[in-house]
């Protein structure tokens, strides 16, 4: 996997680049948007992570010019305290991700290789599309963390029309970030602070075995509705557990306590489809995707 990293200080810049580097990605470093663009040019990146404020082109410049490429390449922008806005526009220009300055590595670390197995999955379902224009497809899977990204894949080769390899990839991490949160939140019972400590523990994987020995957690079953239209796509993804109060979601339109946000993924996943809602009492989600 290649990583192009786009940062005008020099430290951050050559902590970013060690820190890949040692991961084992092929990557590249350069100092502002500018020199971004050529090198995304040249050296095709399949993640790009860029920081915003940068001299002669900043990073919303590029990302707005990459996303006029419709480039499938993921980008993750990185903002400090202050640049809320920037973030919230950098969302709905096309960017993927986001994280906080000072960058945790663990968080940087978590989130590429989270990214390299949906873009090998999303290589292996490429496929030719055909015209078929409406669809109805109900899936139902077992609940194992470890599965997410072949159902992904199975989900992306069900989709059966033509759509940019852009429009794809905000798919494909929508889905990610929906089924993730149903298979641990939900079908799981897996609290924030739960999850959290686990993170910073570095425990997550021994907790999810922890859970899936409990048989009343080990038994739910993760079901996902598609639906083919002329005018849309549709899915909807339902879990077996208990549902939360999905009117505590912060609005996605604006940028407090972006930084800090409880049910990130869910904030994000507002700016990959053209609508996302929550149903009944919390362990429905219906997502839709217009096509023009």
């Amino acid at each position: 996997m290649k990583v192009l990293v786009v940062e005008d200080d020099y430290g951050s810049r050559e902590y970013l680049l060690n820190l890949v580097r040692l991961e084992g990605y092929e990557v590249r470093a350069v100092e502002n948007g500018e020199e971004g663009l050529a090198e995304y040019k040249s050296f095709d990146p399949d993640i790009i992570i860029s920081d915003i404020q940068m001299p002669i082109m900043d990073g919303l410049q590029m990302l707005n010019i990459i996303r006029k490429d419709k480039s499938d390449t993921i980008f993750i922008i990185t903002t400090a305290f202050g640049t809320e806005d920037y973030a919230i526009e950098a969302l709905r220009l096309g960017a993927n991700n986001y994280l906080k300055k000072p960058i945790k590595s663990q968080s940087l670390i978590k989130l590429l290789n989270k990214y390299k197995l949906l873009i090998e999955s999303h290589k292996l379902a490429k496929k030719a599309e055909g015209k078929l224009l409406k669809k109805d497809l109900s899936l139902e899977f077992i609940t194992n963390i470890k599965h997410i990204p072949s159902i992904i894949s199975q989900l992306i080769a069900e989709i059966d029309i033509k759509l940019d390899d852009s429009e794809i990839t905000n798919i494909e991490l929508g889905l990610d970030e929906l089924i993730t949160n149903s298979m641990e939140h939900g079908n799981l019972g897996i609290s924030f602070n739960e999850k959290v400590k686990a993170s910073n523990d570095n425990t997550i994987l021994e907790l999810y075995d922890e859970k899936m020995k409990i048989p009343k957690f080990s038994r739910r079953k993760l079901k996902v509705r598609y639906k083919l239209r002329p005018k849309f796509c549709e899915w909807v993804i339902t879990d077996e557990g208990k549902g939360f109060d999905w009117r505590l979601i912060p609005d996605p339109t604006k940028g407090a306590q972006l930084m800090e946000l409880n049910g990130r993924g869910i904030f994000i996943t507002h700016f990959l489809f053209d609508e996302m809602e929550y149903l009944g009492k919390g362990n429905k989600v219906r997502v839709r995707k217009n096509l023009h």
